[in-house]
């Protein structure tokens, strides 16, 4: 209710398509920190983290948020100037680049990779509102036709759709910190209150230690924490230390590579060096927050065991694991402050995509092909294709969710941090950056997405050649690989002309 109000207050101040865009540009630091946060942190960290702990145990700690601090601590500094080229006219994320480069190309398709890997990253969301939902009972009708769990998935898609359409970026941006406070407070404080609820510290780690997190057909990972070691496949990131490493550089450059991430800092107004501090308390604090729900999964692995694997929990399984602890700890009450956190971050992250993918059909595709479209006919085809972006990941959770919610946004969270962190965030800093250099490193980087293992292995009957049946090695040659790409390409094709490069990077 409180974020569908902000969308109608914030309606009767969008008069243009600019303002329905990027809002006024007077949004401050706590609600521009509070909203990075909200978009970044999504279900993964408020709902994947607890299932990747109660699912793989110690070792499911590396993805843990881990890298927040850093990844988010980039973005701020990245993504500051943003502001600089929507004083110049960009209004999404893609039209930055054409800004940057004075082509069509790179924003349109830039356009159309975010909206394919957006999709994939949308299904997340979905499931893990979804599932709170259905373990708190909110959702137990039946008024869809597809159970509980498929009335959650249309409750979520229509709240999203309300708010998104009718208070523009100005109105998401404050649903967004909103649902930001949400979830720093309740994470915090059913983090810590679980492991209380599950005996302490000292016996969770106890009944960690002697936990079987096994999985068919995995292979025992050398990857040892505190003498631990579980058995993984190798399309799991924490199968060895390559795919460690590689989810330390996914973290690093995944904040800033996300065009639902870097597109807060549309709208702000000009910081100060005290506003900019505002800004990095709240990421910092924020940023804390899915650790806390993490220690709901041990939590649940300790009390529990492995209970929650079982066929009965299909196809919530690990996933539920928070869900559930939330409803031990505090019955109905309980159930419903994590719901309302879980529904903070999750929908905060699919609005923010959303509204990115609908500005990259209105704005990076079809004004960006036929200029003289109007700014009415721009705002109407933004919020006409809400619908299908909101519409196509609901029917994918609802027909094929995936089973580990974590491990399936992985892939598309590399593919967005090792994409665009260098044709956004380094092309906004480095003047030698090319329209080519940019293009091609898309292209490879998509070209490598398609042959993400979870894509690639059941094509073949036989085991793929290696590095495609490998995360770790896939990662790291899909980020370094757009970012050799991208430096050599532009290195030896020739930049802006230098009147040209003088207006986008001003002497200090």
């Amino acid at each position: 209710i409180i974020c569908v109000g902000i969308g109608f207050y914030m309606l009767r101040k969008a008069k243009s398509w600019d303002e329905y865009a990027i809002g006024l540009r007077d949004i401050g630091p706590a609600v521009t920190g509070l909203a990075l946060t909200a978009t970044w942190m999504s279900g993964w960290a408020i709902f994947g983290n607890a299932g990747l702990s109660y699912t793989y145990g110690w070792s499911g700690g590396w993805l843990i948020g881990i890298m927040n601090g850093m990844g988010l601590a980039m973005c701020c500094v990245l993504g500051y100037r943003m502001r600089r080229y929507a004083g110049i006219g960009a209004r999404t994320v893609p039209e930055v680049l054409k800004v940057r480069f004075d082509s069509r190309l790179p924003q349109a398709l830039a356009g159309l990779i975010m909206i394919v890997l957006l999709i994939a990253y949308s299904v997340g969301q979905y499931k893990a509102m979804a599932a709170v939902l259905t373990v708190a009972g909110v959702t137990g009708g039946g008024f869809s036709g597809f159970g509980a769990y498929g009335d959650a998935l249309f409750v979520t898609a229509v709240l999203t759709w309300i708010y998104l359409a009718v208070g523009g970026y100005a109105g998401t941006q404050l649903a967004l910190a909103f649902q930001g406070a949400v979830f720093l407070v309740v994470g915090w404080i059913f983090g810590i209150w679980s492991m209380f609820w599950a005996g302490g510290p000292d016996k969770i780690a106890t009944a960690i230690a002697a936990e079987k997190f096994v999985r068919p057909g995995g292979a025992a990972t050398p990857v040892s924490i505190g003498g631990y070691t579980a058995p993984l496949a190798p399309t799991y990131p924490g199968y060895d230390w390559i795919g460690v490493t590689a989810v330390l550089f996914m973290f690093m450059f995944m904040a800033t590579g996300f065009p639902h991430n870097i597109a807060r800092f549309l709208g702000h107004r000009k910081f100060s060096k005290r506003d900019f501090w505002v800004m990095i308390i709240f990421v910092i604090l924020n940023c804390i927050s899915p650790m806390m729900i993490g220690a709901m999964g041990y939590a649940a692995r300790t009390v529990w065991g492995g209970q929650l694997m079982g066929d009965w929990n299909k196809p919530l399984y690990g996933d539920a694991a928070a869900a559930y602890v939330s409803v031990a700890m505090g019955g109905a009450a309980g159930a419903g402050l994590f719901a309302a956190a879980v529904f903070a971050a999750a929908v905060s992250t699919l609005a923010g995509m959303v509204f990115i993918m609908a500005t990259n059909v209105s704005r990076d595709l079809i004004f960006n092909l036929a200029p003289k479209t109007s700014g009415m006919a721009q705002l109407w085809i933004t919020r006409i294709f809400l619908i299908p972006w909101i519409a196509l990941p609901l029917y994918w959770a609802l027909t094929a969710p995936p089973p580990v919610l974590s491990e399936f946004m992985a892939g598309s969270a590399v593919a967005q941090g090792g994409i665009f962190f260098f044709v956004v965030a380094v092309s906004m800093y480095w003047k030698r950056a090319t329209k080519w250099g940019v293009v091609a490193a898309m292209v490879y980087g998509f070209i490598l997405t398609l042959l993400h293992p979870a894509v690639w292995m059941p094509l073949w009957k036989t085991a793929p050649v290696p590095p495609f049946n490998h995360w770790g090695q896939w990662a790291l040659l899909l980020m370094f690989g757009c970012a050799a790409v991208y430096f050599v390409v532009s290195l030896i094709t020739k930049p802006l002309p230098k009147e040209k490069l003088d207006k986008l990077f001003p002497a200090k």
